[in-house]
């Protein structure tokens, strides 16, 4: 049986698929050993903080993943290696999660906050801000003054308020 090795390490694992990758791939029958969604997730966060090339990584990635053996974690490394080599080499597509059908652009429209008008007391903060920090910082002004608002919020809000005190 051929090996496949990691780039960086010693370490190789036994391919099911050898050097001929174009052959098509034939579905294995579920094993006896099923892995729930937490032994997963446990699973692929002790790889992720484990190193690969680390002596004895099996039985280390074991006993982070309670009920499971070290052959099952073996097992489900070198089918995870395998299903990774297969994306790889383009014989598996990756989904393209990013694109948006054209339908969901016709029918759904994008969503709107409603907007909140100020209370009293965040336009008396924005007056206070205003006079300690002065016409045009805005940041400022949300960022110590008027908390509850962001700085294009605290422009809009002085724009208009400068339109109504201008008022013949």
């Amino acid at each position: 049986m051929e090996t496949l090795c990691f780039s960086k390490g010693p370490l190789c694992y036994p391919s099911r698929f050898s050097n001929n990758l174009s052959r098509p791939l034939q579905l294995e029958k579920p094993s006896d050993d099923q892995w729930t969604f937490d032994e997963n997730k446990k699973f692929e966060n002790a790889l992720t903080e484990l190193n690969l090339d680390a002596p004895h990584l099996f039985q280390k990635l074991s006993t982070r993943v309670p009920g499971k053996t070290v052959a099952q974690i073996k097992k489900h490394f070198e089918a995870l290696f395998e299903d990774i080599l297969m994306i790889e080499s383009g014989h598996i597509a990756v989904p393209e999660y990013n694109k948006i059908s054209t339908e969901s652009k016709v029918t759904s429209k994008p969503f709107r906050r409603r907007r909140t008008p100020w209370t009293k007391h965040e336009h008396k903060l924005f007056l206070k801000g205003l006079e300690q920090y002065g016409k045009g910082d805005w940041r400022s002004i949300s960022r110590f003054c008027v908390v509850t608002r962001t700085p294009t919020q605290v422009a809009s809000h002085a724009q208009k308020y400068f339109l109504r005190i201008n008022k013949p």
